[in-house]
């Protein structure tokens, strides 16, 4: 019973970390998000200004719950914005493959 449970948590381990890229060549993000699939939206919904680039102000007014940390986590460049491949290497990243948005 003791190795049937170490078996089952190591497959859910192994299931978690691939979710989130940690079987891949590069992790995608070391920060933990919670549910990934409460932030899979459209680029141009989250993006009000027009500009291609979602700033904390447009992420967290369509993501009211949303914490400065997940920002961070999808801001892959540290320019204070989420630009439209940094939002789907995320997608991608969790299995949110529609790129038409």
């Amino acid at each position: 019973m003791k190795r049937l449970s170490v078996l089952v948590m190591a497959l859910m381990a192994l299931l978690w970390l691939t979710a989130c890229g940690g079987m891949s060549k590069k992790t995608y993000h070391d920060t933990p998000l919670g549910d990934p699939m409460k932030y899979a939206a459209h680029f141009g919904d989250m993006d009000t200004n027009g500009d291609e680039m979602v700033k904390w102000y447009e992420f967290k007014k369509y993501f009211p719950e949303a914490e400065p940390k997940v920002f961070m986590a999808l801001d892959l460049n540290d320019d204070a914005a989420v630009d439209h491949d940094e939002w789907h290497a995320f997608k991608e990243a969790h299995g949110m493959k529609d790129h038409h948005e």
